[in-house]
């Protein structure tokens, strides 16, 4: 996909395979990570602890490999809860996790077939899109970050490319 869009295929190689680094670990396991990484936990995160391992995992990961860009890092800490300023790398990571053949959730077969045909902000949001249509389905709280994330790309989105994404 990055190569597609692209974008540095080594970098993405790299942040692929270190993304999940901290999703192994169990809630209780990540809060402490947290603290002993000083990480500033944004409010309502206790009801998304899902979505910590990327940002635990992306300083255990700096830590483990000062040598990597900070770019990689941060498409680590990015490619769960997305951010209103993702740069390409971010989004490429973010959908490469979301469309990976083992995951099953949901009909994501209409968002792997539009790859490479789409702009790469346009899949991103589209596949932002499916993860907020996600949570809405299964009644789940959605951070006001999201929300933010949400409006930033869906007026960018509108404003350069039209509405291609359905």
């Amino acid at each position: 996909m990055a190569t597609r869009y692209a974008i540095d295929s080594e970098k993405a190689r790299i942040a692929g395979l270190l993304h999940d680094w901290d999703k192994c670990l169990s809630d209780e396991e990540l809060f402490a990570r947290t603290k002993e990484f000083d990480i500033e936990l944004i409010e309502g995160i206790e009801n998304m602890s899902a979505l910590l391992h990327a940002l635990t995992g992306a300083e255990a990961v700096r830590r483990e490999f000062p040598e990597l860009d900070d770019d990689i890092i941060q498409a680590i800490a990015r490619h769960t809860a997305g951010a209103p300023d993702m740069s390409d790398l971010d989004m490429i990571i973010y959908v490469a996790d979301m469309i990976e053949p083992l995951r099953s959730q949901g009909n994501l077969m209409p968002l792997r077939v539009i790859v490479g045909k789409v702009p790469l902000e346009a899949l991103f949001l589209k596949s932002f899109e499916m993860s907020i249509e996600h949570l809405l389905r299964r009644h789940r709280f959605i951070h006001p970050a999201s929300l933010e994330v949400w409006n930033a790309y869906v007026t960018s989105e509108r404003h350069r490319i039209g509405n291609t994404t359905g």
